[in-house]
């Protein structure tokens, strides 16, 4: 065999042996993307793009950064590979030095929205709302109904937008107007609020008959709290005519950044607690965290 001829196999052996190692190498690259749409249960039409791999500072891995694409949303996650490639981390990494419960409230913008109960109150409850959602309403009767006549002198209750404008057509309409009011007059932002977490059905219906109707009923509601509490009704009326949604923009984008998903969104002195909770649960978390207020332990 001369040397042309030697040179040609090994050229051909060299070929295959990349080729092998491609094949190879993409086949774990989709067993590892199965594995993290299935953890991430990530839809069928999102798309996962897998980074470069880069060293790590664990002992027999390597990071691997994983791109998730899904509903015009984009994150990346760090996981670990073995060097062998057998073995995948998603590895948690909490960062002692702080309270991630004082980091959520330090991200909660309280400026200008309406509270209720006590000013220096040692427990803060900041609810993210949508003013269509029955879970809300269902919440929001058992929290100020049942629960805060008790807390109003220890616990302060603010509740910011969250609008489900997807499932909720009239949900954000109803928050703009609430606003307009609030800008206003903290009492006849809560009127408004107490008469619409406990009519829902009532426009519900009027949406049914007509988008139109209801948002008419919404600001009828407003402009008449407006009246009762001696408001300048004409200022209202522009804000209402207005129907600016910047702020409640705001509101949500600070929801999603925390983890809001569904509503109530609710923290307690920042920890997040999810779903209506009812009357009972509502006065454990209260006690809980004016225990931890007070330095207790438990």
């Amino acid at each position: 065999m001369n040397i042309f001829t030697r040179a040609s196999v090994l050229s051909l052996m060299l070929a295959a042996s990349c080729l092998a190692q491609t094949l190879s190498r993409q086949e774990d690259d989709k067993r590892i993307e199965h594995q993290v749409r299935s953890y991430a249960g990530a839809k069928a039409t999102a798309r996962v793009t897998l980074g470069d791999r880069k060293p790590s500072d664990l002992a027999g891995y390597d990071l691997l950064p994983v791109t998730i694409d899904q509903d015009g949303t984009t994150k990346t996650f760090d996981f670990h590979i073995s060097k062998d490639g057998k073995t995948l981390l998603y590895v948690n990494r909490f960062n002692l030095s702080e309270d991630p419960w004082k980091r959520a409230m330090h991200g909660i913008d309280l400026t200008g929205r309406p509270s209720r109960g006590a000013a220096d109150a040692t427990v803060t409850i900041v609810v993210y709302d949508d003013f269509q959602c029955p879970f809300c309403a269902k919440f929001y009767i058992a929290l100020f109904n049942e629960v805060m006549n008790h807390y109003r002198d220890s616990v302060r209750v603010v509740f910011k937008d969250f609008p489900l404008a997807d499932v909720h057509p009239w949900a954000t309409h109803a928050a703009v107007d609430a606003n307009c009011l609030a800008a206003k007059s903290t009492d006849a932002y809560w009127a408004f609020a107490d008469h619409i977490h406990t009519h829902q059905q009532r426009f519900n219906e009027a949406y049914k008959t007509s988008p139109n109707d209801a948002f008419a009923a919404l600001d009828q509601l407003a402009i008449q709290q407006s009246a009762r509490s001696q408001l300048d009704s004409a200022a209202l009326s522009q804000c209402i005519a207005q129907q600016k949604t910047d702020a409640i923009s705001a509101s949500v984008a600070e929801g999603t950044r925390l983890g809001v998903s569904a509503t109530p969104g609710i923290f307690v002195n920042g920890e997040q607690l999810e779903g209506a909770l009812t009357a009972d649960e509502i006065r454990a978390t209260i006690e809980q965290a004016l225990a931890d207020a007070k330095g207790d332990k438990r």
